[in-house]
């Protein structure tokens, strides 16, 4: 098992035994060395029982549980509880706002072990009835059902690009020529369906060797002749498979690529139904059109787009000279400062801005004063080092309820620039949200408006913003607005990039990174970003470290 791995059995078996009502003391415990394992940067599973000791919280039971795990991939004390757990409490406790002791008195009390009979016992206002619940928490739990539920079938763009190359894979083992289209060749944010080419004369002979192919499923009522239809094993996001002669492909791939809106848009059926396509670009260039790329291609905002500027002008990965917006062991992360910065060093980026979570995030480890010190004293050596490479000074503050930043003045004039992030209290209604984002974006210290909705997608619907007068704030104050690239948030949603580039704001691709390898998930960013229509020239790290350290000045 990994680190992550085994974190995730020992938190959920602090889960089932506060659902059980195990012992308190017991359940508490296990969840203080799972928070200090997930922190250790090694590999948990190359240590000895004297080393696992020395990580706190570790004692001696809880070391048999973690050996077990490495050894044989399982635990008795998991299995066990596991054996005693209907199936379905799994699935509740993944409901926000409903921790396990809540889930294990709806059990008790009601019986109930799945989402739908959860669903049913909120519509008849049963659950407001239980002690500690009340008519909100009875609320926001239905709201929460019935948003899991419509979101059951569909994968985030991390998620589905994984298992489109699985795909993808078997399928160039079988036909000619394969192609990726639908939702993800368009870097859609959410996925609910994936799409494929394959190209081949042989119809009934192509669906049989799709069916060969290891974890695929057909639904035989709803596949055609030319297209196949089924689920991937393990998986519920329905997949298409397309089934092309030779002499269609052209026409297509363009037309299984782009959304019907833009198709409708250009019209493309008029002008190309019946006529070979030899590649997208003809397509334009017969309609005298400017091309639009891919991912762009949604019938939303890419022609008055297109009217100003050319695919050409779009951000791209190694236009990044810098990550921004990035953890370390001084809060939730799990390399330390040193390892993240070199980290960036060696991807070619010129410089590294750490923004730990600020002294409001306890549960974040959030840095009071005194370590903020000692963090920019260590940044201050480090920078000593390197004549090429530079560590910026920035903090992820909380914005407060009030609107407030999460250190007085003389505390955040401190820092190179600061991170303004919403974490709590996010259930709010505009009246709430506007007041309180707007007054954050106004604070003369706040440099970047961090994940501005705080979404995450397919788990939590971000809080409602008037984005327009969000994004003129954010003018006015010289402010950066965050596109966060972590594929948990991508947040800016993309349709508002078009938008900040239209009113000159800059966006800052940041990865979120808690550790090493959320680095790379700026890539996620400037894959929506591009179907936002970001434009290097916009783009806060594509600037290099000096015109950036003037961005932040506001000078």
């Amino acid at each position: 098992m990994g680190n992550d791995e085994i974190v995730d059995a020992l938190e959920l078996l602090v889960k089932l035994w506060d659902v059980h009502g195990v012992n308190e003391f017991k359940s508490k415990n296990l969840a203080f060395a799972a928070r200090g394992l997930d922190k250790y940067p090694g590999k948990i599973s190359s240590l000895t029982e004297s080393e696992l000791l020395q990580i706190p919280g570790v004692g001696k039971s809880i070391v048999k549980i973690i050996l077990d795990l490495i050894q044989i991939g399982s635990s008795s004390d998991l299995d066990g509880i596991l054996e005693q757990t209907p199936p379905g409490i799994l699935n509740l406790l993944k409901i926000k706002g409903l921790g396990p002791k809540k889930v294990g008195l709806i059990w008790k009390e009601f019986g109930i072990t799945d989402l739908d009979d959860l669903l049913i016992a909120c519509e008849e206002n049963r659950l407001e009835q239980l002690k500690g619940f009340g008519k909100a928490v009875q609320e926001n739990v239905q709201l929460y059902i019935q948003f899991l539920k419509q979101n059951s079938k569909k994968l985030r763009l991390d998620k589905a690009t994984h298992l489109s190359q699985i795909i993808l894979e078997q399928l160039k083992s079988k036909f000619s020529q394969v192609a990726e289209a639908g939702e993800l060749s368009r870097n859609c944010e959410v996925i609910s369906e994936l799409v494929f080419l394959v190209d081949s004369t042989d119809i009934f002979g192509s669906g049989s060797l799709i069916n060969s192919m290891d974890g695929m499923e057909e639904d035989i009522k709803e596949s055609s002749p030319f297209t196949w239809r089924g689920l991937f094993h393990g998986h519920l996001l329905s997949i298409q498979i397309h089934i092309i002669s030779p002499d269609q492909w052209g026409n297509a791939l363009f037309q299984q690529v782009a959304h019907p809106e833009h198709l409708t848009a250009i019209q493309f059926y008029k002008h190309f139904q019946g006529k070979p396509i030899a590649s997208d670009k003809e397509v334009y260039d017969t309609l005298a059109l400017p091309y639009i790329i891919p991912e762009m291609r949604e019938g939303f905002k890419e022609f008055e787009w297109s009217q100003k500027h050319q695919s050409d002008e779009l951000v791209q990965y190694s236009d990044l000279k810098g990550c921004l917006h990035n953890h370390s062991t001084y809060s939730d992360g799990k390399n330390t400062l040193l390892e993240m910065a070199e980290a960036c060093r060696a991807q070619g980026l010129q410089y590294f801005g750490i923004a730990d979570h600020s002294q409001y995030a306890a549960y974040a480890n959030g840095l009071k004063e005194d370590r903020v010190i000692a963090q920019q004293e260590e940044i201050d050596q480090l920078n000593a080092k390197w004549s090429d490479f530079s560590i910026l000074k920035g903090i992820e503050a909380d914005i407060l309820p009030d609107g407030s930043l999460d250190y007085d003045a003389s505390v955040l004039a401190r820092f190179d620039y600061v991170v303004a992030s919403v974490h709590a209290q996010l259930a709010m209604d505009i009246d709430r949200s506007m007041p309180r984002v707007i007054k954050a974006i106004e604070n003369p210290y706040t440099s970047i408006l961090g994940h501005p909705t705080g979404r995450l997608l397919l788990t939590r619907a971000g809080f409602p913003l008037h984005m327009d007068k969000i994004l003129d704030a954010c003018k006015a104050n010289g402010v950066s607005i965050e596109l966060n690239a972590s594929p948990y948030r991508l947040d800016l949603d993309w349709r508002y990039i078009y938008d900040a580039m239209d009113k000159g704001i800059y966006v800052s691709i940041n990865p979120d990174a808690h550790q090493i390898e959320g680095i790379r998930d700026m890539e996620y960013g400037v894959k929506v970003g591009r179907k936002g229509g970001l434009l290097r020239s916009l783009t806060l790290n594509a600037l290099n470290v000096q015109d950036l350290k003037t961005f932040f000045k506001k000078a």
